[in-house]
Protein backbone atom coordinates (compact mmCIF):
# COMPACT_ATOMS: atom_id res chain seq x y z
CA UNK A 1 0.00 0.00 0.00
CA UNK A 2 1.27 3.43 -0.72
CA UNK A 3 1.07 4.46 3.03
CA UNK A 4 3.86 1.78 4.02
CA UNK A 5 5.87 4.38 1.49
CA UNK A 6 8.47 6.09 3.63
CA UNK A 7 8.00 9.75 3.45
CA UNK A 8 11.56 11.76 3.00
CA UNK A 9 14.06 12.92 0.59
CA UNK A 10 15.53 10.82 -1.47
CA UNK A 11 18.97 10.12 -2.41
CA UNK A 12 18.81 10.29 -5.94
CA UNK A 13 16.02 13.60 -6.04
CA UNK A 14 16.68 15.85 -8.40
CA UNK A 15 13.82 17.89 -8.00
CA UNK A 16 12.90 20.62 -5.17
CA UNK A 17 8.89 20.46 -4.34
CA UNK A 18 7.84 24.18 -2.72
CA UNK A 19 4.45 25.21 -1.45
CA UNK A 20 3.33 28.29 0.17
CA UNK A 21 0.66 28.31 3.25
CA UNK A 22 -2.85 29.21 2.29
CA UNK A 23 -5.59 30.98 3.80
CA UNK A 24 -9.14 29.47 3.67
CA UNK A 25 -12.87 30.93 3.77
CA UNK A 26 -15.56 28.18 5.68
CA UNK A 27 -17.11 26.85 3.06
CA UNK A 28 -15.32 28.19 -0.25
CA UNK A 29 -12.79 26.52 -2.01
CA UNK A 30 -8.58 27.08 -0.76
CA UNK A 31 -6.10 26.57 -3.33
CA UNK A 32 -3.00 25.46 -2.26
CA UNK A 33 0.14 26.42 -4.36
CA UNK A 34 2.68 24.60 -5.21
CA UNK A 35 5.75 23.89 -7.59
CA UNK A 36 8.44 21.96 -8.53
CA UNK A 37 11.30 22.56 -10.27
CA UNK A 38 14.29 20.28 -11.37
CA UNK A 39 17.37 21.65 -13.42
CA UNK A 40 17.85 17.86 -15.25
CA UNK A 41 15.11 17.37 -17.23
CA UNK A 42 11.44 17.48 -17.57
CA UNK A 43 9.33 16.16 -14.04
CA UNK A 44 6.61 13.41 -14.48
CA UNK A 45 4.51 13.44 -10.99
CA UNK A 46 2.92 9.69 -10.53
CA UNK A 47 1.98 9.70 -6.67
CA UNK A 48 1.47 12.30 -4.21
CA UNK A 49 0.04 12.25 -0.65
CA UNK A 50 -0.95 14.74 1.84
CA UNK A 51 -0.14 13.94 5.83
CA UNK A 52 -1.41 16.36 8.44
CA UNK A 53 1.32 16.97 11.49
CA UNK A 54 1.40 14.17 14.01
CA UNK A 55 -0.55 12.00 11.59
CA UNK A 56 1.16 8.57 10.13
CA UNK A 57 -1.71 8.09 7.94
CA UNK A 58 -2.00 10.40 4.72
CA UNK A 59 -4.91 12.22 4.82
CA UNK A 60 -5.21 12.32 0.77
CA UNK A 61 -3.23 10.73 -1.79
CA UNK A 62 -3.52 10.06 -5.57
CA UNK A 63 -1.89 7.90 -8.05
CA UNK A 64 -1.94 9.21 -11.23
CA UNK A 65 -1.63 6.46 -13.70
CA UNK A 66 -4.17 4.27 -12.01
CA UNK A 67 -6.01 7.40 -11.39
CA UNK A 68 -6.73 6.43 -8.06
CA UNK A 69 -7.64 8.71 -5.30
CA UNK A 70 -8.01 7.89 -1.29
CA UNK A 71 -9.01 9.54 1.62
CA UNK A 72 -10.38 13.16 1.93
CA UNK A 73 -12.73 13.70 -1.26
CA UNK A 74 -12.87 17.42 -0.87
CA UNK A 75 -8.96 17.35 -1.84
CA UNK A 76 -8.58 17.98 -5.79
CA UNK A 77 -5.47 18.09 -8.04
CA UNK A 78 -6.05 21.38 -9.28
CA UNK A 79 -2.69 21.34 -11.63
CA UNK A 80 -0.14 19.03 -10.23
CA UNK A 81 1.53 19.49 -7.62
CA UNK A 82 -0.99 22.11 -6.66
CA UNK A 83 -3.98 21.24 -4.55
CA UNK A 84 -7.64 22.71 -4.03
CA UNK A 85 -9.12 21.97 -0.54
CA UNK A 86 -12.98 22.44 -1.50
CA UNK A 87 -15.93 23.04 1.07
CA UNK A 88 -13.27 24.61 3.60
CA UNK A 89 -14.34 23.58 7.45
CA UNK A 90 -12.24 24.82 10.85
CA UNK A 91 -11.23 21.47 11.51
CA UNK A 92 -8.86 21.88 8.43
CA UNK A 93 -6.91 24.79 9.96
CA UNK A 94 -2.95 23.19 10.77
CA UNK A 95 0.28 21.91 9.24
CA UNK A 96 0.49 19.96 6.30
CA UNK A 97 3.19 17.82 4.53
CA UNK A 98 2.91 16.98 0.92
CA UNK A 99 5.00 13.75 -0.30
CA UNK A 100 5.42 13.70 -4.55
CA UNK A 101 6.99 10.65 -6.14
CA UNK A 102 8.52 11.53 -9.70
CA UNK A 103 10.80 9.52 -12.09
CA UNK A 104 13.31 11.84 -11.22
CA UNK A 105 13.15 11.16 -7.17
CA UNK A 106 11.06 12.04 -4.34
CA UNK A 107 10.36 15.08 -2.45
CA UNK A 108 8.36 16.54 0.37
CA UNK A 109 7.33 20.56 1.67
CA UNK A 110 5.09 21.79 4.38
CA UNK A 111 2.90 24.32 4.65
CA UNK A 112 0.10 25.39 6.92
CA UNK A 113 -3.85 26.41 5.89
CA UNK A 114 -5.39 29.12 8.16
CA UNK A 115 -9.10 29.47 8.20
CA UNK A 116 -11.33 32.34 8.39
CA UNK A 117 -14.72 33.41 8.40
CA UNK A 118 -16.29 37.00 8.50
CA UNK A 119 -18.01 38.17 10.69
CA UNK A 120 -21.91 39.11 10.52
CA UNK A 121 -22.41 43.13 10.74
CA UNK A 122 -22.57 44.37 13.94
CA UNK A 123 -25.89 45.24 16.21
CA UNK A 124 -25.63 48.52 18.74
CA UNK A 125 -28.42 48.71 21.10
CA UNK A 126 -28.39 51.01 23.89
CA UNK A 127 -29.82 50.66 28.00
CA UNK A 128 -32.05 52.63 28.74
CA UNK A 129 -33.24 52.95 25.27
CA UNK A 130 -33.86 57.08 25.57
CA UNK A 131 -31.16 58.13 26.87
CA UNK A 132 -31.09 61.22 29.37
CA UNK A 133 -28.27 64.08 29.48
CA UNK A 134 -26.28 63.59 32.22
CA UNK A 135 -27.54 60.27 33.45
CA UNK A 136 -26.06 56.75 32.99
CA UNK A 137 -26.35 54.70 30.11
CA UNK A 138 -24.98 51.57 28.07
CA UNK A 139 -24.07 50.63 24.75
CA UNK A 140 -23.97 47.17 23.20
CA UNK A 141 -22.61 46.31 20.13
CA UNK A 142 -22.47 42.68 19.18
CA UNK A 143 -21.43 40.53 16.06
CA UNK A 144 -21.38 37.04 15.16
CA UNK A 145 -20.21 34.00 12.98
CA UNK A 146 -16.52 34.98 12.81
CA UNK A 147 -13.51 33.00 12.90
CA UNK A 148 -10.56 33.67 14.70
CA UNK A 149 -11.12 35.08 17.53
CA UNK A 150 -11.80 39.29 16.64
CA UNK A 151 -12.31 42.65 18.57
CA UNK A 152 -14.41 45.99 18.76
CA UNK A 153 -13.70 49.35 19.13
CA UNK A 154 -16.04 52.15 19.96
CA UNK A 155 -15.60 55.66 18.50
CA UNK A 156 -17.70 59.02 18.70
CA UNK A 157 -18.68 61.50 16.59
CA UNK A 158 -14.83 63.11 16.44
CA UNK A 159 -13.04 59.73 16.16
CA UNK A 160 -12.60 59.58 19.74
CA UNK A 161 -11.55 55.88 20.58
CA UNK A 162 -13.49 54.71 23.41
CA UNK A 163 -12.15 50.88 23.77
CA UNK A 164 -10.17 51.28 26.76
CA UNK A 165 -13.68 52.13 28.56
CA UNK A 166 -15.44 49.30 27.12
CA UNK A 167 -15.69 45.17 28.42
CA UNK A 168 -15.13 42.26 25.64
CA UNK A 169 -16.90 38.89 25.56
CA UNK A 170 -15.70 36.78 23.45
CA UNK A 171 -17.80 33.19 23.55
CA UNK A 172 -17.24 30.19 21.01
CA UNK A 173 -20.31 28.09 19.65
CA UNK A 174 -20.22 24.31 18.96
CA UNK A 175 -19.72 25.09 15.37
CA UNK A 176 -16.23 26.59 16.29
CA UNK A 177 -17.46 30.09 15.11
CA UNK A 178 -17.10 32.94 17.63
CA UNK A 179 -19.66 35.94 18.61
CA UNK A 180 -18.34 39.01 19.52
CA UNK A 181 -20.04 40.81 22.95
CA UNK A 182 -18.94 44.76 24.00
CA UNK A 183 -20.95 46.66 26.67
CA UNK A 184 -19.80 50.84 26.71
CA UNK A 185 -20.82 52.22 30.00
CA UNK A 186 -21.72 55.34 30.71
CA UNK A 187 -21.78 56.79 34.32
CA UNK A 188 -22.96 60.05 32.87
CA UNK A 189 -23.46 60.34 29.32
CA UNK A 190 -23.89 63.36 26.46
CA UNK A 191 -25.73 62.41 23.84
CA UNK A 192 -24.01 65.34 21.49
CA UNK A 193 -21.04 62.97 22.12
CA UNK A 194 -23.10 60.69 19.55
CA UNK A 195 -23.18 59.00 16.86
CA UNK A 196 -21.06 56.52 18.11
CA UNK A 197 -19.61 53.80 15.58
CA UNK A 198 -18.98 50.24 16.57
CA UNK A 199 -16.00 48.93 14.43
CA UNK A 200 -15.37 44.95 14.15
CA UNK A 201 -12.05 44.18 13.35
CA UNK A 202 -10.20 40.51 12.90
CA UNK A 203 -7.42 38.42 14.30
CA UNK A 204 -4.97 41.02 11.56
CA UNK A 205 -6.61 43.95 12.95
CA UNK A 206 -8.39 44.41 9.81
CA UNK A 207 -11.76 46.43 9.62
CA UNK A 208 -14.14 43.69 8.92
CA UNK A 209 -17.88 45.59 9.48
CA UNK A 210 -19.17 49.16 11.27
CA UNK A 211 -22.70 50.08 12.50
CA UNK A 212 -23.24 54.15 13.69
CA UNK A 213 -26.09 54.37 16.50
CA UNK A 214 -27.60 58.35 16.64
CA UNK A 215 -28.52 58.34 20.47
CA UNK A 216 -32.09 58.89 21.19
CA UNK A 217 -32.42 61.45 24.36
CA UNK A 218 -35.16 61.27 26.73
CA UNK A 219 -38.56 63.56 26.02
CA UNK A 220 -37.74 63.51 22.08
CA UNK A 221 -40.61 61.21 21.43
CA UNK A 222 -37.98 58.46 20.51
CA UNK A 223 -36.97 60.85 17.56
CA UNK A 224 -33.30 59.87 16.87
CA UNK A 225 -31.32 62.58 15.19
CA UNK A 226 -31.42 63.06 11.64
CA UNK A 227 -29.04 61.55 9.48
CA UNK A 228 -28.06 62.00 5.90
CA UNK A 229 -30.69 59.51 4.95
CA UNK A 230 -33.70 61.04 6.43
CA UNK A 231 -32.28 64.84 5.68
CA UNK A 232 -31.83 64.18 1.93
CA UNK A 233 -36.22 63.32 1.33
CA UNK A 234 -37.06 66.35 3.64
CA UNK A 235 -34.57 68.56 1.63
CA UNK A 236 -35.40 67.38 -1.70
CA UNK A 237 -39.15 68.22 -0.66
CA UNK A 238 -38.91 71.52 0.70
CA UNK A 239 -37.14 72.32 -2.47
CA UNK A 240 -40.04 71.30 -4.74
CA UNK A 241 -43.02 72.84 -2.01
CA UNK A 242 -40.94 75.86 -2.66
CA UNK A 243 -40.12 75.55 -6.36
CA UNK A 244 -44.39 75.61 -6.68
CA UNK A 245 -44.91 78.37 -4.51
CA UNK A 246 -42.37 80.64 -6.82
CA UNK A 247 -44.17 79.32 -9.58
CA UNK A 248 -47.93 80.47 -8.20
CA UNK A 249 -46.41 84.04 -7.02
CA UNK A 250 -45.10 84.53 -10.32
CA UNK A 251 -48.19 84.05 -12.28
CA UNK A 252 -49.74 86.59 -9.82
CA UNK A 253 -47.87 88.85 -10.71
CA UNK A 254 -47.70 88.47 -14.32
CA UNK A 255 -51.68 88.60 -14.13
CA UNK A 256 -51.65 91.87 -11.75
CA UNK A 257 -49.01 93.76 -14.30
CA UNK A 258 -51.13 92.88 -17.12
CA UNK A 259 -54.84 93.76 -15.95
CA UNK A 260 -52.80 97.48 -14.65
CA UNK A 261 -51.33 97.77 -18.29
CA UNK A 262 -55.15 97.38 -19.94
CA UNK A 263 -57.91 98.96 -18.57
CA UNK A 264 -61.97 97.37 -18.99
CA UNK A 265 -62.77 100.07 -21.01
CA UNK A 266 -62.18 103.44 -21.89
CA UNK A 267 -64.18 106.52 -22.83
CA UNK A 268 -65.86 107.18 -26.17
CA UNK A 269 -64.59 110.50 -28.33
CA UNK A 270 -67.69 113.11 -29.05
CA UNK A 271 -68.06 113.49 -32.97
Amino acid sequence: MFSSVQVGHSAETMCNLKCQSAVGVIGQTTNISCSIESQTGSIDINTAALTRFRENKPCFTFQRYEDRVTGDSRFKVESLPSLQLHNTSISDEGGYRYYIRTNLGNDDAEFRINVTAVYSPPIITSEPTEIKDGGAADLYCRASGGYPAGTIHWFDQRNTNWTQNAALQITQGHDGLFTLSSKLSFKTIDTTWGPFRCVVRNYRYEEEGESTTHLRREGDGGITTPTDSTMKPIIAAVIVIGSLVAGVLLVLLFRRRRSQRDPAGEPEQEQ
